[in-house]
């Protein structure tokens, strides 16, 4: 994995996606866990400490969705350029979909 990655969500909260969070992430860049999968793990905090990353946790969005709709309504934030690619819901297009995220 590339070191250029500042900021890593890991939002399905297991050891294994926690640690390649932790892994991936540049030194001095952030691992948010979002998602809540255990109440614990296991997971390469030495090696994350030694390149000074930082762990922050966001338990599941708690009151932040009004303020986010308040910044896009408003055109406060502009997530439009965030926006690469669409696809839909059938499988050949969930399958192309991972393809091209790979």
């Amino acid at each position: 994995m590339g070191r250029d990655i500042n900021v890593s969500l890991d939002c399905a909260g297991f050891s294994k996606t926690m640690s390649a969070a932790l892994v991936a992430t540049r030194p001095g860049g952030w691992v948010c866990l979002v998602g809540m999968g255990h109440n614990e793990m296991t997971v390469p905090l030495t090696s994350a400490a030694i390149r000074e990353v930082d762990v922050v946790g966001i338990f599941r969005y708690k009151d932040t969705w009004p303020m986010c709709l308040d910044f896009l309504r408003s055109g406060k934030i502009d997530v439009k350029p965030l926006i690469t690619h669409r696809f839909g819901f059938s499988q050949a297009e969930v399958e192309e979909a991972f393809k091209v995220n790979a």
